[in-house]
């Protein structure tokens, strides 16, 4: 049994130290960034959110109106005709970059200054900050940041960072609607908030109240008193081709091969939101103990495969990749459920390095037969 523990042991630390030889073989060769990309913009846990949708998670506390490309008299009448109905907050996921008519500015203006509830967006470009004109700049002004694609991270939009900036003064525009509704306070955004955080998704746009503004400006809302109403793009015309302001998400049905965007910006923020109201944050495992957890269930692995092999090389040889199979899937299994109760793993590492500490089992035998010749190395393969 020692001798056994003892190769399953060994076994392990070889796999580790020839994964990470692939790996950075793999990372190196300019040849196959393609896969590097393709291997980044998939992950298994995408399939928990793509099949999701439940119609006991819509959230009728956010609503979202759809600005087309309303022009700003027309926007400016929306958000009169929304505040009249006393909503929580009323967030703009617009950017008034620029002046344009002054009659039509002026109108506003004038809303955006009467109104206290309102959260406004600006946009890190770069090394540069576009925000609104200075000319729309309110009184103590609640402005958050609409950026998604965090530094580092891939097309597939699955996290979002709260909290950053110098002394962390800047907060995300979803943060701000959150505080400004009262679901969380500053103390504990500036404690939970700091750190790339798995976005929560419940759904797209259907999981939330949305209108078109044109149905804002004419008719009471009911659903608008002591919501969260967030105004952006959501299309304007067929879907499918209409991708601006649209991002890659989990929520696309393609866990591969995305072509083509599928949720807008505003519906992402609005997911955003849903989660820090309903204090829904997902605990992400750290990379260590991702790795930690790996070098345990690889050692286990390896050890009942040393046992089967010992027992029949030939039962190994035909098993070995159903067991590969069945390892795989539980494994994902249970990163799901994980993920269910709001636990986030990087299960693919887990899932590689235990089917490659099976496959080294053959490599880690003739290790062993030379070890022995030269050194009278013993195992219990031998």
């Amino acid at each position: 049994n020692k001798l056994l523990y003892r190769d399953a042991f060994l076994c392990t630390i070889m796999t580790f130290i020839v994964a990470g030889l692939l790996y950075s073989v793999f990372i190196n060769l300019s040849i196959l960034d393609p896969f590097e990309k393709a291997f980044k913009d998939f992950k298994f846990t995408d399939m928990f959110y793509s099949e999701r949708y439940n119609e006991s998670l819509r959230n009728r506390e956010i609503v979202l109106v759809n600005i087309k490309h309303a022009d700003r008299f027309q926007l400016a009448q929306t958000i009169s005709k929304i505040a009249e109905q006393k909503p929580k907050v009323i967030g703009l996921d617009i950017i008034f970059k620029d002046r344009k008519l002054e009659v039509t500015d002026s109108i506003l203006k004038s809303v955006l200054d009467v109104n206290k509830n309102i959260v406004t967006s600006y946009f890190h470009d770069k090394d540069s900050v576009v925000n609104n004109n200075d000319y729309f700049k309110l009184k103590n002004e609640k402005k958050g940041y609409i950026n998604l694609n965090l530094k580092g991270q891939n097309t597939v939009i699955r996290d979002f960072i709260g909290v950053k900036g110098k002394d962390n003064k800047e907060f995300a525009f979803a943060t701000q609607l959150a505080l400004g509704a009262g679901y969380i306070d500053k103390t504990s955004a500036l404690k939970e908030l700091k750190k790339p955080i798995p976005i929560n998704y419940i759904g797209n746009k259907d999981v939330f109240l949305n209108f078109d503004i044109d149905k804002i400006s004419s008719y009471d809302i009911p659903a608008i008193k002591d919501a969260v109403v967030i105004l952006g793009y959501l299309g304007d015309g067929d879907e499918n081709y209409d991708i601006e302001d649209k991002h890659f998400t989990p929520l696309n049905e393609e866990w591969v091969g995305r072509a083509i965007p599928d949720t807008y910006g505003v519906v992402i923020h609005a997911n955003i939101l849903n989660m820090l109201s309903k204090q829904n944050l997902i605990y992400r495992v750290s990379v260590f103990i991702t790795y930690i957890i790996a070098f345990i269930l690889c050692f286990f692995t390896v050890l009942f495969a040393l046992k089967l092999y010992k027992r029949n090389s030939f039962v190994f040889d035909i098993t070995e990749k159903i067991v590969q199979l069945v390892l795989s899937i539980v494994f994902l299994y249970l990163a799901l459920l994980l993920l269910q109760a709001n636990i986030y793993v990087s299960i693919v590492p887990i899932i590689l390095l235990c089917l490659l500490g099976i496959e080294m089992i053959d490599y880690y035998e003739y290790l062993v037969k030379y070890l022995n010749k030269k050194f009278k190395w013993e195992s219990h393969l031998l």
